[in-house]
């Protein structure tokens, strides 16, 4: 998902300026946030010979949390104490927006993880020209060793397993609907392909295909599940890619498609509505119940229900619901979004590394669906719908708190 350059050289042959010159694409400046460790001399100094190890697990923790919250088109940079964010979509506010969202989730990841919880982290945004930004930042690019090649492009192969994670209906209970998950070949696990790579079409084509696959076979045997596909917005929001997308999904069997549920994922606070407009526009005529993923912390729900998705759902990151995060925000914000949402006849949907508690919370408050791998694992293959009463999760929280 992210892009390291060299200082002179990069995949395509350009130098870092030409890069960002492409990434500004026209515009007079470009958007910088600055991820700096707070008191870093002063951890150093405490751990001494042990710091270089701490050093490393941090930096790596730290890089993978960040790149799993940008843009396909943003360049993240590993320098000595941090981390240079180059956006490609997001400018003034909402850059600013996006960098200090980062930093505050982040530090509330290091404040629930052990041995992480003397890290913090600092963000600082600005604009700024293509010749200022190579006079600020060209020392920190040319010490960071993750920039001594380019790192490979990864394609998403053929051979990448799929598997269905469950999503509950706590209103009905039951596990009626699955989403598609790519697995990791080598683990089993659900794969972050948000992290893995910044070619979200090649994995949102993949995954379009075997759900098809899939329901043909689960249907052909008599038996039915609602299935879900998550679909980056920015596949969505490319002309080439959409006509792409939805070429594929032209060969889908309209019979199952009642039956379909497409979520336009990773919707960032603030992303323009009029392309979210144009999206569900042409998705709607095929596939009928269009969901938006949103970050938790949107702040302007009414508009994205004023657009009539059939449902819209929130991703809470890990930690956000720990002891050090921000919980009682998060509860509040979708208990207000849940609502507002009921009063308009729009589903809501929360996913994340939920506990039985936490999901009983979400029902009570009147979210529709629930989905939590914690609680109910991935499959390895599409299962029928089957029921699940809410009074299961009482057992499975008791069970928890014997183990």
């Amino acid at each position: 998902m992210t892009c390291m350059d060299t200082e002179s050289e990069s995949p395509g042959g350009l130098n870092l300026a030409e890069r960002i010159r492409r990434l500004a694409n026209g515009r007079n400046t470009i958007d910088v946030a600055q991820f700096q460790f707070i008191g870093l001399e002063a951890i150093r100094n405490r751990y001494a010979d042990r710091w270089s190890e701490k050093r490393d697990r941090v930096a790596r923790i730290a890089r993978q949390f960040i790149a799993r919250r940008i843009a396909a088109e943003d360049v993240l940079i590993a320098g000595a104490d941090g981390f240079l964010l180059v956006f490609g979509t997001f400018t003034g506010f909402l850059a600013d927006a996006a960098a200090h969202r980062i930093s505050k989730e982040l530090n509330a990841f290091f404040l629930g993880s052990p041995d992480l919880d003397d890290m913090q982290i600092e963000a600082q945004h600005q604009s700024m020209s293509v010749d200022d930004f190579a006079n600020a930042f060209g020392a920190m690019i040319a010490g960071s060793k993750d920039l001594a090649a380019p790192a490979p492009v990864r394609t998403a192969p053929a051979e990448i397993p799929m598997g269905f994670t469950p999503v509950w209906d706590a209103q009905r209970g039951a596990l009626s609907t699955f989403f598609i998950s790519p697995l990791d070949p080598a683990t089993g696990w659900p794969m972050d392909w948000n992290y893995a790579s910044h070619r979200h079409t090649d994995m949102d084509e993949l995954k379009l295909k075997a759900s098809e696959e899939a329901m043909r076979k689960l249907f052909a045997s008599g038996k039915k599940a609602l299935v879900g596909v998550a679909v980056h917005v920015s596949s969505l929001n490319s002309q080439q890619s959409l006509s792409r997308l939805m070429g594929v999904i032209s060969k889908f069997d309209p019979a199952l498609a009642r039956y379909r549920v497409i979520r336009v994922s990773c919707v960032e606070p603030g992303y323009p509505r009029i392309y979210l407009e144009d999206i569900l526009r042409v998705l709607k005529p095929r596939i009928p119940y269009v969901a938006i993923g949103l970050n938790w912390s949107e702040p302007d729900v009414a508009s994205v229900l004023n657009l009539k998705p059939a449902a819209i759902g929130f991703t809470l990151p890990t930690g956000a619901l720990g002891v050090h995060g921000p919980k009682a925000d998060a509860f509040a914000r979708i208990h207000a979004a849940t609502e507002h949402a009921r009063h308009v006849g729009v589903s809501v949907g929360v996913e994340g590394d939920l506990l039985p508690d936490h999901a009983q919370r979400f029902a009570q408050d009147g979210v529709n669906h629930v989905c939590s791998p914690r609680i109910w694992p991935t499959r390895r293959t599409l299962p029928p719908a089957e029921i699940w009463p809410a009074s299961r999760l009482g057992m499975d929280a008791r069970a928890e708190t014997a183990a």
